[in-house]
């Protein structure tokens, strides 16, 4: 029997797959965001004269990069609430998928910070500058611009893992694939349709990534 490819079956459900990819674009954008600044954090701790303060920050690292994403949302979402933690199903998602993404995260910037010359850190402390202003000022304007185009593709890799947020409940588009393929059989479309909508959402993320990075890192024109 042969089968025939048609994405008529799809059609009656497309009005859930936009509500679904906004759900999927909110989840990862918030995720991005919150996985920089715990990254950030986390890379500074790594890079502390202090052992007991590099030594957490690699265990963060270490333990994020080495457990899977799945097992971490289970516990947030599973496990936590046998301790009192209750979170809905969207927290947990954002939480377990920022808290995965920062021990990237944090070795990017660790690298960024590594490319930044000793010679700045001294000439910032001989100025007399906190450690805040020093980072705020100095530093991380240099560290962003060393690492802006290797955090695209951990963006884009955040974007895909969020798939993973249906395990826990959350209606993003992983959900809103294995829903229409099971009520309309048809699930070599519904996998398309989906292939689709993450390609897209991963190429706006990568071209706004690039058109703000365009505007940030604008050469002065010359002078004549």
């Amino acid at each position: 029997m042969n089968y025939t490819f048609t994405l008529r079956t799809v059609f009656p459900y497309l009005g859930g797959l936009v509500a679904a990819a906004e759900m999927t674009l909110t989840l990862s954008v918030l995720a991005i965001l919150i996985s920089l600044v715990i990254g950030a954090a986390v890379a500074v701790m790594r890079r502390s004269r202090l052992r007991v303060v590099r030594f957490a920050g690699a265990a963060y690292v270490e333990v994020m990069r080495n457990t899977p994403l799945l097992v971490t949302l289970y516990i947030v979402y599973f496990a936590a609430p046998a301790i009192g933690i209750r979170l809905s199903s969207f927290t947990a998602a954002l939480l377990g998928l920022s808290l995965n993404a920062a021990g990237y995260m944090a070795e990017i910037i660790r690298a960024g910070l590594i490319a930044v010359p000793g010679g700045q850190f001294e000439a910032a402390t001989a100025q007399g500058m906190t450690m805040g202003q020093m980072f705020r000022h100095i530093i991380f304007p240099q560290v962003f611009r060393t690492i802006y185009a290797p955090l695209g593709n951990q963006f884009i890799a955040v974007i895909l893992a969020s798939s993973l947020a249906s395990a826990v409940a959350v209606e993003e588009v992983t959900s809103w694939m294995e829903t229409v393929g099971a009520n309309s059989f048809r699930f070599f479309e519904t996998f398309v349709v989906a292939a689709v909508v993450y390609v897209v959402l991963c190429q706006t993320i990568n071209l706004a990534r690039l058109q703000i990075g365009r505007m940030l890192f604008r050469q002065p024109e010359a002078r004549r």
